[in-house]
């Protein structure tokens, strides 16, 4: 296995926790993870775990990390918004891009659901972000809404819900995505590549979703389906096809 290190940046104050994969040889265009909503750097079945020393193998540096109040980085959950992941995220380019490892210049983001939208809404603000890749990816934040809608009436008179996944989450987030249009700003990126795959069987963020971040993306772009595939393309040939066919674009665009 190619060498992989536990590392840590800052952000805003937090101390955030991450894996850097090496591939053999350096410096190399490097590729940022980022984890959806109460996911981590790991994410179900380990398929950060899986993509990321995939990724390495086929000469890339990588980093996959945990988001404030995320998997092991400081933080609680359920003070968690959509601006401050965007905020992370940029740390995690400013820390990536000063690595011996790392050509700068060949900077590129994986992003899975609403780590997805993060990467949009990050890579529309910032141009050290070279591509971006989409993994089951919403156009618009109406599947968090959704999970939510439940639970906005206590919203009104407290902080923070519980919600079925066993996090807490913060009443600011409601009002946080409201900031935020991701068709809007997937339509800046371009001349920047994207990548948008999408399972056809997803249940949590339709693949319909992913159609519409098509149309609005600009040239140059990409679109893979996985037939039958969910939501976290939780079966080994999926979760393979996706893996190949983004490493395959990362070798072509970045």
């Amino acid at each position: 296995m190619l060498p992989q290190e536990p590392v840590f940046f800052t952000c805003e104050g937090m101390r955030l926790m991450g894996m850097l994969h090496k591939p053999k040889r350096t410096p190399a265009p490097a590729i940022i993870f980022c984890h959806g909503f109460t996911g981590t750097r790991v994410e179900p079945h380990r398929l950060f775990v899986h993509a990321a020393r995939y990724f390495c193998k086929k000469g890339f540096t990588v980093l996959r990390f945990d988001f404030r109040g995320s998997g092991e980085s400081e933080g609680l959950f359920q003070n968690m918004t959509v601006s401050g992941e965007i905020a992370d995220l940029m740390a995690a380019v400013s820390w990536i891009e000063k690595k011996g490892e790392v050509r700068k210049e060949r900077i590129g983001v994986n992003g899975l659901s609403v780590g997805g939208a993060v990467a949009i809404l990050t890579a529309s603000r910032d141009p050290r972000i070279k591509a971006v890749s989409l993994w089951s990816t919403m156009s618009d934040f109406s599947p968090i809404q959704q999970v939510l809608s439940d639970f906005q009436t206590k919203l009104t008179t407290q902080t923070f819900i519980d919600i079925p996944s066993g996090e807490r989450v913060g009443k600011n987030l409601l009002s946080d995505i409201g900031k935020h249009n991701i068709l809007t700003e997937i339509s800046k990126i371009s001349p920047r590549p994207v990548f948008i795959a999408h399972g056809t069987n997803d249940t949590v963020v339709p693949h319909w979703h992913a159609k519409k971040l098509y149309e609005k993306a600009g040239e140059p772009r990409y679109s893979l389906f996985v037939e039958g595939a969910d939501h976290t393309y939780n079966r080994w040939d999926w979760q393979w096809a996706v893996i190949r066919h983004t490493a395959k674009w990362f070798k072509e665009n970045l």
